[in-house]
């Protein structure tokens, strides 16, 4: 990458020979523990916002209906199919550059800004405009006009942010993420006191974005942690825009097979369909809080350890370990719970809900893994691999869903979901040197537990226990399972305590 300013960190945005900042490695002590830190900051905060997620979830279905709550993912799911738009996804090479060029933030944040707000514009109106051809007229179009404005104009203006991921202030985004949750939860029952119109509902969460993205700039100018002047330097907007156009057709592909189903069940199903389907999309994705909040912390330590292929394989095995256990646990733990609590909290007109949360909480594992490695990729400078394992899922996930939901409806594209995350998300990138070894050790690590929570599925379908039971057997077992099979370390626990007792010290 090329720069107006002279710099002996100038990089090509790749990961290969890059020259790193030594104040870097000076003003970074045990790394190791900062990554904990951040880690715990940033989990407990999306702890917390998983907590209120639930709760808005909750209600946000109660007020709604089945109908209504369909049209509303309708809305947000069309919209993520222009999400490539928002920031071109520069996310991730941005935290990149920053991370080994501190002291240029000031520029490379503000060029970043300006080069993809035209984007983020250009997908604004292109969303309204195409609209029609995907099932959405009338009112419910310039309802995604409205809410395009929270999804894709404010994206660019809140990339700042990232450099609470870059210096490892992460309970700032923790922060700011439990004040946007909790704001719309509160928007959420007073629109469900008043019974509130449906254009309100959209109108009101793009103005929680509004408030969100002031907030963030708000506190960046008061920490004042962005160093260097704020200049536009073009030839770093295109290169920045070329090192994250492969990360583009990635996106693009990745929102068809996250959001395409919901767009399709609308189409041919009906939002009454589609209602108990967004659910448990919802519920799904919740538990991605894990990953994206390890990774956040952690990407930094893998963009600078990535020309030492020990530490960087050390962070990798640790990353894979942590949040494979995590996940297939939840798997284990999902089938004899999903009914109850689904009638519990949603009540019993939503219990079509809970055989589709058994099957789509599989989705989570390629979800998982996929985190880790794109994170890997994009640190190692080869996520150019990244569009052809997208387009791939992409194309199945389209595919399958053309097949089953006329036949299957939403259970259908629960089952196609599944199995078109794991295609791209896992062995499609089996295929390329340049991805093999950084996939190999995931699946290693995720084989036993995998065995494990197979097992434990296979007995809890056969076995007429109360739910109370088939929970208690199933975390017992996946515990000894986990242990046995050495997936869960004794040293991992002493670790785990002694950084704990270290945030008291």
């Amino acid at each position: 990458m090329h720069s107006a300013d002279t710099s002996a960190n100038k990089s090509p945005y790749s990961a290969v020979d890059v020259p790193v900042d030594a104040s870097l490695g000076a003003s970074r002590p045990g790394l190791g523990l900062r990554v904990f830190k951040n880690t715990a900051a940033l989990l407990g905060g999306r702890v917390i916002g998983l907590a209120l997620s639930v709760v808005t979830s909750v209600l946000l279905a109660r007020f709604l209906g089945q109908e209504r709550l369909g049209e509303y993912g309708a809305v947000y799911a069309y919209l993520s199919l222009y999400g490539f738009f928002a920031t071109f996804c520069v996310e991730q090479i941005l935290a990149r550059e920053v991370t080994l060029r501190r002291g240029q933030a000031g520029s490379l944040f503000y060029t970043g800004t300006l080069a993809t707000l035209a984007f983020s514009l250009i997908g604004s109106v292109l969303a309204p405009m195409l609209a029609p051809m995907f099932g959405y007229s009338g009112l419910i179009r310039w309802l995604i006009a409205i809410a395009a404005i929270d999804t894709l104009v404010m994206a660019p203006i809140k990339l700042p942010g990232l450099i609470f991921q870059v210096d490892m202030r992460l309970w700032y985004s923790a922060v700011l993420g439990v004040f946007r949750q909790a704001l719309w939860l509160v928007a959420v029952i007073l629109l469900a006191f008043r019974n509130a119109a449906f254009y309100e509902v959209i109108a009101a969460r793009t103005v929680c974005g509004l408030i969100e993205a002031f907030l963030i700039l708000w506190t960046i100018h008061r920490l004042r942690i962005i160093q260097g002047p704020r200049r536009f330097l073009a030839r770093e907007a295109i290169s920045l825009l070329r090192a994250s156009a492969p990360l583009v057709l990635s996106t693009l592909a990745v929102s068809v097979y996250h959001r395409v189903d919901q767009v399709m069940l609308h189409k041919m199903a009906g939002d009454r369909v589609l209602g108990p389907y967004v659910i448990a999309v919802q519920l799904t994705e919740l538990i991605n809080t894990l990953p994206l909040a390890l990774l956040s912390a952690l990407f930094p330590a893998l963009s600078l350890s990535a020309n030492d292929p020990q530490q960087f394989q050390r962070y990798l095995r640790e990353s894979y370990r942590l949040l494979m256990v995590f996940v297939f646990a939840v798997c284990a733990v999902m089938t004899p719970i999903a009914g109850p609590a689904v009638e519990l909290f949603y009540s019993k007109k939503f219990a079509s809900t809970a055989p589709l949360l058994v099957v789509l909480i599989w989705s989570e594992i390629p979800v998982f893994f996929g985190v880790i490695m794109s994170s890997a990729m994009v640190a190692k400078g080869v996520q150019r691999w990244l569009p052809l394992s997208t387009v791939l899922g992409a194309v199945a996930n389209v595919t399958l869903n053309l097949v089953l939901i006329p036949r299957y409806g939403a259970l259908g594209a629960s089952w196609a979901t599944v199995i078109s995350y794991s295609l791209a998300g896992i062995f499609f990138l089996l295929l390329f040197s340049d991805t093999r070894p950084l996939a190999l050790p995931g699946l290693r690590i995720s084989t036993p537990p995998l065995l494990v929570t197979l097992g434990l599925t296979i007995v809890l379908h056969f076995v007429s226990w109360p739910g109370w039971l088939k929970l208690t057997f199933a975390v017992v077992c996946y515990s000894v399972g986990a242990i046995a099979t050495k997936s869960v370390l004794r040293s991992d626990l002493h670790r785990v305590w002694h950084m704990v007792r270290s945030q008291f010290a």
